[in-house]
């Protein structure tokens, strides 16, 4: 049975029989033994990607300072942000280039004139970027406890990227593996 989530992993049994080397089965019992393969938990992060080295520019980093308070609260470190050279004039929606914790992410600013006449602004990460956090959480409102999906603090939301993750569950620990559905983090858990 599956479940949609926002991020998850997994974990396989072997069953091995002993032989001989005349090809029947040895002393070693009667029944099969079943080793248990422990899987990695988390994910192909890809390459860690490094922000750009030059300064954010006006724009920038007001939208930054104040998208970063947002993302701190999902486990989320923004490092740089990139946006298209603005004109100047609001209305203007812009898409930036967010790097989070070593991923790159689809920021959509969102520019509006106030009523002083002062640009005001409002940022949030769209897509490209699965937060750990979030994950985490979402196993723990399915009543899994103990979670553990890697150390990475993200992983890109590339659809069909899975990720394994360790959890307990009434009292044993098990392993469940989150596929990514969507590039907003959207994932459907299932069992290893």
């Amino acid at each position: 049975m599956s479940r949609l989530v926002a991020g998850a992993a997994v974990a396989v049994l072997v069953a091995v029989s002993g032989c001989t080397s005349s090809g029947s089965v040895s002393d070693a019992g009667d029944a099969p033994s079943q080793t248990r393969v422990t899987p990695e938990v988390g994910g192909d992060a890809g390459p860690v990607v490094e922000p750009p080295a030059g300064r954010m520019d006006a724009l920038e980093r007001p939208v930054a300072q104040k998208l970063s308070a947002r993302l701190a609260a999902r486990g989320l470190t923004l490092d740089h942000l990139s946006c298209p050279r603005w004109k100047g004039r609001a209305p203007a929606v812009l898409t930036c280039r967010g790097y989070l914790d070593g991923v790159v992410g689809d920021v959509r600013v969102e520019l509006s004139e106030g009523p002083d006449g002062a640009v005001e602004f409002d940022a949030r990460l769209e897509a490209g970027v699965l937060a750990t956090a979030n994950l985490v959480e979402r196993l723990e409102d399915e009543g899994y406890t103990d979670v553990d999906c890697g150390p990475r603090p993200a992983y890109r939301a590339e659809v069909g990227h899975r990720i394994t993750c360790r959890v307990r569950e009434e009292g044993r620990t098990t392993y469940v593996v989150a596929t990514v559905t969507g590039t907003d983090g959207s994932v459907e858990i299932a069992d290893y």
